[in-house]
């Protein structure tokens, strides 16, 4: 190659303004704060305070809906309250029940419960659980 080439690629291609190292570091920093912030999030959704499932539910009228719901606390003597939800088939919230539990020696419970709506609900759901 001829230095007018060379010239000419070097004026086309000039270097970069900010060197390699500090990209790389840039990355390293980046990826150690991802990396911990992804397994705290990780271990703390892991483990919840309190936990519940719906395990049936039947509709019984235009205006009932009879729910068994499941709760998991690890710490059962911790209060809690866990709200269950009824929708229509348009998705709408319809009716809601809030579970309210006390300070117990259980850890698994079962619950049934009949929500009231204000429309034919189509399915149920647990919205929230929290502890107190």
């Amino acid at each position: 190659m001829t230095t007018d080439a060379a010239a000419r690629l070097a004026r086309r291609y000039p270097p970069a303004r900010t060197p390699h190292w500090l990209w790389i570091a840039i990355a390293a920093t980046l990826a150690l704060v991802g990396g911990s912030w992804m397994i705290w999030s990780a271990l703390h959704g892991a483990n919840p305070a309190i936990s519940a499932k719906v395990v049936s539910f039947q509709v019984t009228s235009d205006q009932t809906v009879d729910v068994r719901v499941t709760t998991e606390r690890p710490d059962p003597s911790r209060p809690a309250v866990c709200t269950v939800i009824v929708q229509a088939a348009s998705y709408d919230t319809v009716g809601q029940y809030p579970i309210e539990l006390g300070p117990g020696t259980e850890v698994l419970e079962d619950h049934a419960i009949t929500v009231r709506t204000f429309k034919r609900g189509t399915s149920a759901s647990i919205r929230s659980c929290e502890t107190r």
